[in-house]
């Protein structure tokens, strides 16, 4: 699963006529609907790859693929946890925006990590290693608080507290991965107005023709079968949100 493959796919939904309506998402509980989009199921039946994209449009959820299950499936979220742990980090004041993890040399798994950079850096390029460092900053009984109070997946964390988000006991729905980045993207999760805007400042992809996309990725490479995520919201010229977590 590529980033040229989660682009297209994506865009073909709105190419493909979904409308948008705004409204706050917290008032009542979402509508989920399957879609039906044959050219999203026919890029992963070519990719030989099961998948879902969920997409939501205020209180309205469609699912799109060829493995619709997998919606209301729960999967460990990898390295789009890295969203809740810069949230819980910094309305913690475990860090601040500007902070510098340093690098101290040792061997990292991509080159690319291997320098310093702050957390908004560390984001972008989803450094593992700087995410791990703030978990153990926030601690163990800190961190499971913060999960718990923000009810996100199955809110089970276990007793290491710097790679539960990569091979469990933390798990997630694709459904409520998408209803966490839509709370984001409309600033509506129970953490600073501040806070969040640093957060999605940090996720931001690409901006072109008045269309913002943010997203993060992530990549479960330690367990069997592996998992990939791409999860974050569009945000449109009139500045409607499309929300969207593709498993």
């Amino acid at each position: 699963m590529n980033k040229y493959f989660t682009c297209y796919v994506v865009a073909s939904l709105f190419l493909s006529g979904c409308t948008v309506q705004h409204n706050l998402i917290n008032e009542t509980p979402s509508q989920i609907v399957q879609g039906h989009n044959q050219v999203i199921h026919q890029y992963f039946d070519e990719k030989n790859t099961s998948g879902v994209l969920v997409i939501q449009t205020d209180k309205k959820i469609n699912l799109y693929g060829n493995a619709l299950s997998r919606a209301n499936t729960e999967y460990v979220p990898a390295s789009t946890f890295k969203m809740l742990n810069a949230l819980i980090g910094l309305e913690n004041q475990k860090t601040d925006i500007n902070e510098i993890f340093k690098w101290k040399g040792e061997k990292r798994s991509f080159t690319a990590w291997e320098k310093d950079m702050t957390l908004g850096e560390a984001m972008k390029l989803s450094a593992v290693p700087v995410y791990q460092e703030l978990a153990r900053r926030i601690g163990l009984d800190l961190m499971q608080k913060e999960v718990k109070r923000i009810g996100f997946g199955n809110a089970e964390i276990g007793q290491q507290v710097d790679n539960f988000w990569l091979v469990g006991p933390l798990k997630v729905t694709p459904i409520q991965e998408v209803e966490f980045v839509s709370q984001l993207a409309h600033t509506q999760l129970p953490f600073s107005e501040k806070v969040q805007a640093n957060v999605k400042n940090m996720l931001l992809l690409e901006e072109s023709n008045g269309y913002k996309i943010f997203g993060k990725t992530g990549w479960a490479m330690d367990i069997k079968p592996q998992v990939g995520w791409l999860t974050g919201w569009v945000e449109q010229p009139d500045g409607k949100i499309v929300a969207f977590a593709l498993n």
